[in-house]
């Protein structure tokens, strides 16, 4: 079977449900909110740090297979958590696909390749509980592609004292302005040259 995400069950007969530990719920919706509010996955992460506060995971093999384990959170697992459409009520299938030159030796979850969403197998809209709505986890989408950082998206605002650094283009070829810091004698960070 399919393995599920953080904050689901799959019952006995097959059912996939809410997880139904109170505070497992409670930790997903706070991601979700924190997004909202925080806009970048470090800041959720940071705040999840800096406040002690666990992801509740179901052990997915070994002796404590199907017990609530509580474990600290990844930048992987918060990202996971806020691309994934089952949070949606969306059950999809075949999201990637394996690429055997994309493997590397002794890692056997390597090798996974993501698939447009047109090209996914399955993608059943309202089949799974949800804990966000279609149009909040399509704004986390747009969001998330947004602070990629790459020439073509808007970016992410970064660490620095100079104004603007990471969003501003060139006005002739288009390409984002780069600052490089130079540290002064008193240890600050002086802005060098914008590429």
């Amino acid at each position: 079977m399919v393995p599920l995400p953080v904050g689901y069950l799959r019952r006995p007969t097959g059912e996939i449900v809410l997880d139904p530990d109170e505070q497992v719920q409670a930790v997903v919706r706070l991601v979700f909110d924190l997004f909202d509010e925080l806009a970048t996955i470090d800041a959720v992460l940071s705040f999840l740090v800096e406040h002690g506060i666990q992801m509740g995971i179901r052990a997915r093999e070994g002796p404590e297979r199907g017990e609530l384990v509580w474990r600290r959170p990844s930048r992987v697992g918060v990202q996971n958590m806020l691309r994934h459409p089952a949070y949606a009520g969306i059950y999809v299938y075949g999201r990637s696909r394996f690429d055997p030159r994309r493997r590397k030796p002794g890692r056997p979850f390597t090798g996974r390749v993501r698939q447009p969403r047109d090209e996914w197998l399955v993608c059943l809209p309202g089949v799974l509980p949800a804990y966000i709505s279609v149009e909040r986890h399509e704004r986390n989408l747009a969001r998330l592609e947004a602070n990629r950082a790459r020439s073509q998206s808007m970016g992410a605002l970064r660490d620095g004292p100079a104004l603007l650094a990471g969003l501003v283009f060139c006005g002739r070829c288009d390409t984002r302005m780069v600052v490089h810091y130079q540290r002064s004698r008193d240890g600050k960070l002086w802005p060098l040259v914008a590429v």
